[in-house]
């Protein structure tokens, strides 16, 4: 069903919850190689991969373009998912960083 062929909230919300069901696990999906990511950054300072972000928005940027999305909404989305993604690989980072105590 289209956004046009909704009758109803209740439609467009029965729709949303179908994408949601796809989305999620894609979203869990990536999370699972960004935490992997973290395995192969030989510092903190490494996580966050400013060149890596600008090229991840221009991908995503030529993608919404491509299938007649919002450009600007979809990076300002991914920004703020990278945002999560950065913070929960820090975390992840600091957990599995090898230890360089003496003790």
């Amino acid at each position: 069903m289209t956004p046009e062929e909704c009758r109803s909230l209740e439609d467009i919300r029965a729709q949303i919850d179908r994408l949601d069901r796809t989305i999620v696990p894609l979203l869990i999906d990536r999370s699972r190689y960004v935490r992997r990511a973290a395995d192969f950054k030989a510092s903190a300072s490494d996580v966050a991969a400013p060149g890596r972000q600008e090229v991840v928005y221009e991908n995503v940027r030529r993608i919404a373009a491509e299938h007649g999305g919002d450009e600007v909404l979809i990076e300002r989305i991914y920004r703020r998912l990278v945002a999560e993604f950065i913070a929960d690989q820090e975390t992840i980072w600091e957990i599995r960083r090898p230890s360089t105590g003496s003790g």
